[in-house]
């Protein structure tokens, strides 16, 4: 069940991502740094019949871009050039800069600067009437159960909402490049700071958490996790009976929201939580909402739905932990 489930929260990610209205968080980023950071997980995923190899370019412009959505697509770009190579086979993934003229394609980003990402391969390459057809959502030459048929279809969605674009050379019988351009950057790489991986054990602290969720099973979920990490958890279903709870009680360390709820979004809920209670921090609950609406809203301000009971938890554990470090420092 939790396979099955897993599969389908991954297909709708890829739909989304398509359709260029997955949520991205672009940082500034040394791809040299990310690429290399890779290598361990490509290894593992693509096996020991293909040799990999990396080649990255001296003095790489730093690039504005997702870093979990651009590794997702070098990841799909790899698995699929896997496919296509015979044992002892090669792939290169390389970095470049690139300064590109005006669009041969409608995948290609527009003129200007870029930061490139290829990843290449010696495998069987691809016909005319496959190349013109890559993109296409669900089309694929593999077996049947063998691939989805959106693992390119991914990339140019995340690649043209990124403000760049991909290109594909590729020659049947000799092999395939397919290029990422995202943008580039004159700021200094993003150095942000990581929650720490839930341990699974009680909270380093006290706290009570209130949940707001119109939907009974998810807000049963989430508490029932939370309750067996001896968190003490109040529960309601409405914006309305929040506001109740917060007026009522004091004693609320951190509110866990659901995004859309009917009625109220999560974002205006919170705005006016804010107004009354401005230190009080709140994480979102969200299976998917328009990137506009989602703005000033950061990654360690929300879960997706589904989410793993220790995800829920290290989130909540880091935000907890933040606010505390502010109290500390306040008081100093």
């Amino acid at each position: 069940m939790r396979a099955a489930a897993e599969r389908g929260a991954k297909l709708t990610d890829l739909l989304l991502s398509f359709s260029r209205r997955q949520r991205l968080e672009p940082k500034v980023l040394d791809l040299n740094h990310t690429i290399a950071n890779m290598h361990d997980l490509l290894h593992s995923t693509i096996g020991g019949s293909v040799q990999i190899e990396t080649s990255l370019a001296d003095g790489l412009w730093h690039a504005l871009v997702d870093p979990t959505q651009l590794e997702l697509a070098v990841l799909n770009l790899a698995i699929n050039a896997r496919d296509a190579i015979s044992v002892g086979g090669r792939l290169t993934v390389s970095t470049n800069n690139a300064t590109l003229g005006e669009p041969a394609s409608a995948e290609e980003p527009a003129a200007g600067d870029y930061v490139e990402i290829c990843v290449s391969d010696s495998g069987s390459g691809m016909s005319p009437s496959v190349r013109a057809r890559v993109f296409e959502p669900f089309f694929t030459t593999k077996e049947i159960g063998k691939g989805s048929g959106l693992g390119l279809s991914q990339v140019l969605g995340f690649a043209k909402q990124s403000n760049g674009g991909v290109r594909i050379d590729t020659v049947e019988g000799r092999g395939t490049s397919i290029r990422i351009f995202v943008p580039c950057s004159d700021l200094a790489e993003d150095r942000a700071e990581t929650a720490e991986p839930y341990d699974g054990g009680a909270p380093r602290m006290p706290a009570r958490i209130l949940i707001v969720d119109d939907d009974d099973a998810v807000r049963q979920i989430a508490a029932d996790i939370l309750r067996d990490r001896c968190y003490d958890v109040v529960e309601v279903g409405s914006a309305g009976a929040a506001f109740g709870v917060l007026q009522s009680q004091t004693d609320i360390d951190l509110l866990l929201l659901d995004f859309a709820m009917p009625g109220m979004s999560g974002a205006e809920v919170a705005q006016r939580i804010r107004t009354r209670y401005p230190k009080l921090p709140i994480l979102f609950v969200t299976g998917y909402a328009d990137r506009t609406t989602l703005a000033g809203i950061n990654e360690a301000q929300t879960i997706g739905k589904p989410f793993r009971s220790d995800d829920l938890c290290t989130k909540i554990a880091s935000a907890l932990n933040r606010d505390a470090r502010g109290i500390a420092q306040q008081t100093a």
